[in-house]
């Protein structure tokens, strides 16, 4: 079941006895946790009906103690388990419970980058009587939809290059997307649409000198200006980290390898097939005239010898500056 599915359940008051939020992706399972907090109950309710237990200091059996007790004043009683992975071990002790539950108290387990075993009784039985969401990282092709949908959510738009720039800045890390968008509607609060320029003021991008620029350029055939920006990302390594610059590179010569097989002229097919909001479609058809399917399957392959060797694997320098040169060398050996 998705996010907005449980969100509609607990709008409708379709209440399971259980629910188990679980998986790597924390930023989901804190939102849906915030959701049951903030629409269960209401204020006066949750004084008597709301508790919370922290998986590393309470036991299966506290829990299953207040999950007995019947709500005061209210229908229903809210349990939320927070790291409930330390509880992973116990989940034994759920059966006996789970065969008899108490259709008054609510109870969600939130298991943070782990899963309960599918082959445990307790999974099938949560299965069968309550709701399992499982957390998964998004791919890069769904950031983009992913950012617009934060912004909708908060009634405002944000434009394709805006966009692509959140997504190639902050990458998946979805938590840090959602507080930078937070507080760049905090800082203009009249504004209902969002361009780049507001990317380049409140996120702390360099105008020039950023991961959708250099891509920008490399799909444009701006060398000179690629390795320029490359060059500033090794002097500033600091706060041009290679592995965030890695991903982005991956993704881009990535798409466009899958370009390179696709039959299509059509945008929205290509759109749709890269990943790509149709706006940069042009700059990618426009790039296969620099890069070639055998260059961009070589380049592919040296960017992940590189991101090996950043994280230590065959390399022993601690020095990492010289891995941007290895970048720009490989690039430049795939040109057409």
């Amino acid at each position: 079941m998705s996010v907005d599915a449980i969100k509609a359940q607990i709008d409708r008051k379709e209440f399971k006895p259980i629910y188990l939020l679980q998986g790597d992706e924390l930023f989901f399972i804190q939102e849906l946790t915030k959701y049951f907090e903030d629409h269960v109950l209401t204020e006066e309710e949750k004084a008597f009906n709301f508790s919370v237990f922290y998986g590393k200091e309470h036991s299966i059996e506290q829990v299953l103690e207040q999950a007995k007790r019947l709500p005061m004043m209210a229908d229903k009683q809210l349990i939320v388990v927070k790291e409930a992975q330390h509880l992973l071990r116990q989940f034994d002790k759920l059966e006996f419970y789970l065969n008899d539950v108490v259709s008054s108290s609510i109870i969600v387990f939130c298991v943070n980058q782990k899963k309960l075993d599918k082959r445990k009784k307790a999974f099938k039985q949560i299965s069968q009587i309550g709701e399992v969401f499982e957390s998964k990282p998004l791919y890069d092709n769904q950031l983009a939809p992913f950012v617009d949908s934060l912004y909708r959510r908060l009634n405002k738009s944000v434009s394709p290059k805006a966009k692509l720039m959140l997504a190639e800045h902050i990458g998946t890390n979805l938590s840090l997307m959602d507080k930078e968008i937070k507080k760049m509607i905090l800082a203009e609060p009249e504004t209902s649409h969002f361009e780049d320029v507001h990317i380049e003021q409140y996120v702390g991008l360099n105008k020039d000198y950023n991961v959708f620029e250099l891509n920008n350029a490399l799909l444009k055939g701006q060398f000179e200006r690629s390795a320029k920006i490359l060059s500033h990302f090794q002097q500033n390594s600091k706060d041009y980290p290679i592995q965030a610059i890695l991903p982005a590179l991956f993704n881009l010569f990535n798409k466009l390898f899958k370009l390179q097989a696709l039959k299509t002229t059509n945008s929205s097919t290509i759109a749709k097939d890269l990943g790509i909001p149709p706006y940069f479609v042009q700059d990618y058809i426009g790039a296969k005239t620099y890069f070639g399917l055998k260059g961009l399957g070589r380049l592919i392959g040296d960017l992940k010898d590189i991101d090996l060797k950043s994280k230590g694997v065959g390399y022993n320098s601690n020095n990492t500056k010289d891995l941007y040169k290895e970048i720009l060398i490989s690039i430049a050996k795939a040109r057409n």
